[in-house]
C-alpha cells in the first residue's frame, strides 16, 4: 500500500481492504487506515452507529490516524480475532489493537459491549489524531454529544468510594430540534464569590443542590464523551499508560483530552469528538467505546421476542441478576431499606440509567457512581438522587465493587480484557481436528465463520454488513444480517468438519425451534432473524450514498417469504451431518424431521425462486430439484441409519426416484451436453448445478457432469462461464432475474469448481492438478488478513458483502477435499 497523507481528504475505502472483529454479538469492520467503518450496535440487526463504508460524509466512524505521512500494515494476532493496524513512519510506529472483549469461555463474568482500541507508541514519536463521529440509526437520528467528567476512574478514600464533584445536574430539554442544536455542559471553578453549576444553552438557574459536591484537593478531572440519541445512549472513555516495563515511557502518560467535532458540514445530525496528541516510545492510550449501562434497548431496535432460551442462554443476563441480589442481601445487612422500584423505575437489574424525559415535566434520570437512577422533578428530586448515589458508592466502598457490567476502567482492566479475549479465540481455534494443506488459510475462515454466529441463539449470519455493493454503481446491494436456512447449513457443515460440534448442536437447536413453528402451509422461511424472527421489511436508505455511490443502500430483505425450495435440501444435509458428528436426534425432534419430507414430497414438483433469490418468476430451477432430491435421501438415510420408524418411507422412495429421473430428463441439454439452469431454460448455463456430485446426487465422473464442468470452464465468450480462473454464477445478460444490472465472478461458484474438479479428479489427474490451480489462484484473491467477500470483479476487486460466510465455508469444503484426494493419491498439494 502507498503512504497515506493525513492532509488529503478520505474517500472510500476498498471493501478488500478492511478486518473484521466481533463477539458473537455484533461486528465491526476496521479499515486499513485505522477507522472504524461499519458497526451495528448491540446486535449483528441493530440499527448502525458507525457505517462510513456506506457513506464517507455522513455514515459515521471512529478513526484513529497519524497527523504525518504514513504507511499501514494490519494482521490479526496468531490464532486470534484481535486485529492490530500498524502505522510507521520515519519518525515513530504507533500500534492500535482493535477488538469486542470475550470473557473466558469458563468464566461467569458478563460480556461487556465494549469497543476497545488500544493505541502505542512502539518507535520513536508520532502525533495523533482520534475521531469519534457516530451516527445513529442509519445516520437518521439527531443526538446530544455532552463532555461530562468522567465517574468510571477509581477513586479510593480511607477504603471507601467518594461521592465524586462530576456528579452533575441533567435536565434534558428539547435539544434535538429542526436544526440539532447541541449544547455543552460546563462546570464553572469555586470560588468565594462563584460556587455555582451553569447549564449552557438552556438557560436553567443556579440551584443549591444542599449536597457537598466539591472535589478531592488535587483531583484532576477527566472528561468523557456522551452521546444522547432518542434510542440508544453511547459514552466514549479512555485511559492512558506507559510501559514502564520494559524501560521506556520514562515522560510519563501521555496528555489525551478530548473536545467537540462539528462535522455539520458533511451532513452529521450530532456532534463528535475529537483529541489530537502525541504519543512517545512507551506511551499509550486505549479507547472504549460503549453503550452506557442500563441503557433500555428499544423495541424499534431489537424489533424481536428472545428466541427459545436466549435470555437463560446469555451470560451476562445470568452474571448481571446474580450481583443485583447480591448488592440487595448487603444493603439488607447494612439496615437501608431497598426496593426494587423507585417511582416505578426498576432497579433490580443492576444495571439501570438514562430514563428519556418526559416532554411536560421534564423529569429527567441521573446516573450517580453505580448507575444507580433515580426519576425525579426539579431541585429535590435532583437533591434525592444525589443522596441516593452517595448510599450506592459507600455500599459499593464496602462490596469492594461496581455493577459486573461497569466495572472501573483501569490500565490492567484493558490489559486483562485483551488477554482474555486473544486466549478465548486462541482456546477455540485449537480444538479444530483439521492438518490437511493449506491449514492457514482454512483456520482464518473457521475464525471468520466463528464471528458470524450470535452466541444467545445459535443462529448464523451470512455476513455481518449490509448493502455493500455486488457492482460498483449497481443496484444489487442486500442486507445480509440474517440467517438464511442454506448459509447457515452450509457454515455448520464446514465446522463439523473442522471438528467444531459445539456450534452445530446450538444451530440444530435454533432451527429446530423455527421447524416447531412452521408456516400454517408446513413450510419453513428461508430466512430468520438473528433471533427467530419471520419479518424483515426491506427499506431503502435513500438518503445514504451508498458505497462508491452505489444506490440504494437497502436494510431488511424483501426474499425473506421467498419460495426457494433448496433450503429443504441444506436443512436436511445438515440435520444429517449434525446427529452423524453431533448430538444423536430424540424420537420427537424426528418426528419433526418426518413432517419436513413429507412437505418435501409433495411440493416436489412446485416451481420457485431457488438459490440466486431472482425476483421476476418461478421456474423449476436444477438446482432446487437436487436439492429437492437431497432432502429425500437424508430423510431416507437417518430412518435407516438410525433404526428410526418411517411410515411413508415407501413414498419417500418412489419420490426421491422420480426426481432424480425428472432431473435427467428435463434439465438435460441433449443438444449443448450439459445440464441447464432450469426445466424451461436448459439453454442456460448455471453454475449452481456444480453441487451434483458435492451432495452426492452423481458421481463426478458421469460423463453428463464432466461434459457441464468442461463447459462451465470455458470463458464467457465461447459460451461458459470461468473468466481468469473465476466463476459467474450465470450470464445476466442471457437470464433475467429481475434486479437488472452486472456483478463480478461469485466465489462461492469458483470453489464448489474447485471441489467439483477435485472429485472428478479423483480419476483423472489433470482435472485434480486444474483444480489444485484454481484453488491457488483464488487465495491470491484473499485480503491481507485472510478474509473475503462474495465476489470478485474482472479486474480482482472484491465487491459484495464482507465478510462473506458462504465463502469461507466452501473454502473449507473446497480444501478438506483437494487436500485429503491429494494426499490419498500421493501427489504434492500445498
Amino acid at each position: 500500500m502507498g503512504q497515506t497523507h493525513p492532509t488529503d481528504e478520505r474517500d472510500y475505502i476498498p471493501i478488500a481492504d478492511h478486518g473484521l472483529i466481533g463477539n458473537l454479538r455484533t461486528a465491526a469492520l476496521v479499515s486499513l487506515d485505522g477507522s472504524i467503518e461499519s458497526y451495528c450496535v448491540p446486535h449483528f440487526d441493530s440499527p448502525s452507529v458507525f457505517a462510513r463504508i456506506l457513506d464517507k460524509d455522513k455514515g459515521g466512524h471512529f478513526s484513529i490516524t497519524p497527523l504525518r505521512p504514513f504507511t499501514t500494515k494490519q494482521n490479526y494476532l496468531p490464532s486470534s480475532n484481535v486485529l492490530q493496524t500498524k502505522f510507521m513512519n520515519e519518525k515513530g510506529v504507533v500500534s492500535v489493537t482493535d477488538f469486542l472483549p470475550r470473557p473466558s469461555a469458563s468464566s461467569n463474568k458478563p460480556l461487556l459491549q465494549w469497543l476497545i482500541r488500544r493505541v502505542e507508541c512502539v518507535r520513536g514519536t508520532l502525533p495523533i489524531q482520534m475521531q469519534c463521529a457516530p451516527a445513529f440509526n442509519y445516520a437518521r437520528d439527531a443526538h446530544v454529544t455532552t463532555l461530562i467528567d468522567d465517574d468510571s476512574i477509581p477513586t479510593d478514600l480511607d477504603g471507601q468510594l467518594p461521592l465524586k464533584g462530576n456528579v452533575r445536574k441533567k435536565v434534558y430539554e428539547e435539544v434535538l430540534s429542526e436544526d440539532f442544536g447541541q449544547h455543552t455542559r460546563t462546570r464553572t471553578t469555586n470560588s468565594d464569590s462563584d460556587a455555582s453549576e451553569t447549564e449552557e444553552g438552556l438557560g436553567i438557574p443556579n440551584v443549591d443542590l444542599g449536597v457537598d459536591v466539591t472535589e478531592e484537593p488535587g483531583e484532576i478531572p477527566h472528561k468523557k464523551a456522551l452521546f444522547e440519541s432518542p434510542n440508544l445512549n453511547m459514552d466514549l472513555r479512555y485511559v492512558t499508560h506507559t510501559d514502564t516495563f520494559t524501560g521506556h515511557g520514562d515522560d510519563g502518560p501521555p496528555d489525551v483530552e478530548l473536545e467537540l467535532l462539528d462535522l455539520s458540514r458533511k451532513g452529521h445530525k450530532g456532534l463528535g469528538v475529537q483529541s489530537i496528541f502525541e504519543l512517545k516510545e512507551g506511551q499509550g492510550v486505549s479507547f472504549i467505546f460503549r453503550m452506557v449501562p442500563g441503557s433500555p434497548i428499544p423495541t424499534n431496535m431489537s424489533r424481536r421476542k428472545c428466541g427459545a432460551g436466549e435470555s437463560e442462554a446469555d451470560p451476562t443476563n445470568a452474571a448481571l441478576k446474580k450481583q443485583a441480589t447480591e448488592e440487595k442481601e448487603e444493603a439488607k445487612k447494612d439496615g437501608d431499606v431497598v426496593s426494587d422500584t423507585v417511582d416505578g423505575l426498576d432497579l433490580s437489574q443492576a444495571t439501570v440509567g438514562y430514563v428519556p424525559p418526559h416532554k411536560n415535566n421534564h423529569a429527567t434520570s441521573v446516573a450517580v457512581d453505580l448507575n444507580v437512577a433515580v426519576r425525579h422533578v426539579g431541585e429535590r428530586g435532583f437533591a434525592e438522587g444525589l443522596e441516593a448515589g452517595k448510599k450506592a458508592a459507600q455500599r459499593s466502598g464496602k462490596t469492594g465493587r461496581r455493577p459486573a457490567d461497569d466495572p472501573f476502567l483501569t490500565k490492567d482492566l484493558v490489559i486483562s480484557l485483551l488477554q482474555t479475549t486473544n486466549r478465548y479465540w486462541y482456546d477455540w481455534i485449537r480444538k479444530t481436528t483439521y492438518n490437511g494443506s493449506w491449514k492457514e488459510s482454512v483456520l482464518r475462515s473457521a475464525l471468520a465463520l466463528k464471528l458470524l454466529i450470535f452466541e444467545p441463539t445459535g443462529a448464523v449470519v451470512a455476513s455481518p454488513t449490509f448493502s455493500l455493493p455486488e457492482y460498483i454503481g449497481g443496484v444489487r446491494n442486500w442486507d445480509y444480517r440474517y440467517s438464511w436456512i442454506r448459509d447457515s447449513s452450509f457454515t455448520l457443515y464446514a465446522l463439523i468438519r473442522l471438528g467444531f460440534t459445539e456450534e452445530a448442536n446450538a444451530y440444530l437447536g435454533f432451527i429446530f425451534d423455527r421447524i416447531r413453528d412452521k408456516n400454517p402451509d408446513g413450510s419453513i422461511q428461508i430466512m430468520y432473524t438473528i433471533h427467530g424472527e419471520k419479518e424483515m421489511e426491506e427499506i431503502e436508505l435513500t438518503h445514504l450514498d451508498g458505497h462508491k455511490g452505489s444506490k440504494p443502500v437497502r436494510i431488511g430483505n424483501g426474499a425473506a417469504d421467498h419460495v426457494q425450495l433448496d433450503i429443504y435440501g441444506e436443512l436436511m444435509d445438515c440435520i444429517y451431518l449434525g446427529q452423524k458428528f453431533g448430538k444423536p436426534l430424540s424420537y420427537d425432534d424426528w418426528v419433526l424431521v418426518r413432517e419436513i419430507v413429507d412437505y418435501v414430497v409433495e411440493h416436489r414438483d412446485d416451481p420457485d425462486l431457488s438459490i440466486w433469490e431472482v425476483r421476476d418468476m418461478k421456474r423449476n430451477f436444477t438446482y432446487s430439484k437436487v436439492m429437492l432430491w437431497v432432502a429425500i435421501d437424508r430423510g431416507l438415510r437417518l430412518a435407516d441409519k438410525r433404526s428410526l420408524p418411517c411410515p411413508n418411507r415407501f413414498k419417500w422412495l418412489e419420490a426421491r426416484d422420480k426426481l432424480y429421473e425428472d432431473i435427467m430428463h428435463k434439465a438435460w441439454n441433449a443438444d449443448d451436453k450439459f445440464f441447464g439452469q432450469s426445466y424451461e431454460e436448459k439453454d442456460v448455463l448455471d453454475a449452481a448445478v456444480l453441487i451434483m456430485p458435492l451432495v452426492f446426487f452423481m458421481q463426478a465422473s458421469d460423463p453428463r457432469f464432466v461434459s457441464t464442468l468442461k463447459r462451465i470452464m470455458k470463458t464467457p465468450e465461447k459460451g461458459g462461464l470461468t473468466s481468469n480462473n473465476l466463476v459467474y454464477r450465470y450470464d445476466v445478460r442471457k437470464s433475467g432475474d429481475g434486479v437488472g444490472g452486472e456483478e463480478g465472478t461469485f466465489c462461492l461458484c469458483t470453489l464448489w469448481c474447485v471441489e467439483a474438479l477435485t472429485r472428478a479428479g479423483s480419476n483423472d489427474r489433470t482435472l485434480l492438478l486444474k483444480a489444485v490451480s484454481m484453488f491457488e489462484d483464488f487465495l491470491l484473491y484473499l485480503n491481507h488478513v485472510g478474509l473475503c467477500t462474495e465476489e470478485i470483479s474482472d479486474a480482482g476487486e472484491a465487491l459484495g458483502n464482507a465478510v462473506q460466510g458462504f465463502t469461507h465455508v466452501t473454502l473449507i469444503s473446497a480444501a478438506y477435499n483437494l487436500s485429503r484426494t491429494m494426499h490419498s493419491r500421493n501427489e504434492p498439494a500445498a
